[in-house]
């Protein structure tokens, strides 16, 4: 009689079992079920499909940017309401002058013409890098939609997104900084009159790994940012909207070059090359 009892206790247990393994499981898929329809609608942000800080049109040779492994951590994505539409073409640049000086490091350059007009936004330095440079700002309008270039190869530009609300940021203000600068030069510099060749000023920022430091100096203060990841992009990638948002935990700024193989038929590079850094 004890026994026939003890198999009925242990039958009934069993049964609960079951029961409750088929609700968890069903919880389990219907999570999984919110997170992928939450992935898809994240993933049909419209975003732009290339940006402006290829070489200039006038580069005639391929100055190769040291490899880097990406580090795959997923930055934060946001919905912003909009993003500009960029293109991959680069800004006109000026017919270079046969008869003009050749300059061929941004050491010289920089020393004997200095930097190009309305550079004084900022100043930001890689240390690991021997990397000092003035930024300029350029506006990214709802009217040009387009994210333009540096000035030439010694400057960096800051892009001002306040047109396009949940993107971009200024330093050291709890959004998302955005800087770019170019990976090589090879054309005509306007304000220093003289043919540039070499590498320019983000030329090593492919060498960054997780620690390394970044300093913005803006409007009498320092800004130091610790590198959080670094990722390379194919020149296609169509989702900058989670690169570009502001919605980061920490105030944030995020470099951006290009990076990969430079083709000498169209003269772009296949690859961008990112950068992230928080604030310390």
């Amino acid at each position: 009689m004890q026994t026939r009892i003890a198999i009925i206790a242990i039958a009934g247990i069993l049964v609960g079992l079951g029961i409750g393994f088929f609700f968890v499981n069903q919880s389990s898929d219907s999570t999984n079920e919110q997170s992928s329809n939450i992935s898809t609608q994240v993933n049909t942000i419209a975003m732009p499909t290339s940006v402006v800080v290829n070489p200039p049109v006038v580069a005639t040779a391929q100055i190769t940017p040291t490899p880097n492994t990406p580090i795959l951590v997923t930055p934060t994505v946001a919905a912003p309401v909009a993003t500009p539409t960029v293109t991959a073409t680069p800004e006109p640049t000026a017919t270079p002058d046969q008869a003009s000086k050749l300059v061929t490091n941004i050491a010289d350059l920089v020393d004997e013409f200095g930097y190009p007009p309305n550079t004084d936004f900022a100043v930001l330095r890689i240390p690991s890098l021997d990397v000092s440079a003035r930024v300029g700002e350029k506006i990214v309008s709802r009217s040009s939609a387009t994210m333009p270039t540096p000035q030439g190869p010694a400057d960096v530009v800051w892009y001002n997104m306040s047109e396009w609300p949940g993107l971009g940021g200024r330093p050291g203000e709890g959004g998302n900084a955005i800087f770019a600068g170019h990976v090589d030069y090879a054309a005509y510099v306007k304000h220093a009159q003289v043919n540039y060749f070499g590498m320019a000023v983000f030329g090593s920022v492919s060498r960054l790994t997780i620690g390394d430091i970044i300093e913005v100096d803006y409007e009498g203060n320092t800004y130091t940012y610790r590198v959080r990841w670094t990722r390379q992009y194919d020149a296609d990638y169509n989702q900058w909207g989670s690169v570009w948002s502001d919605e980061v935990s920490v105030d944030s700024i995020t470099l951006y070059t290009c990076g990969g193989e430079f083709d000498r038929t169209t003269r772009s590079y296949s690859d961008r090359f990112v950068v992230r850094a928080e604030r310390i």
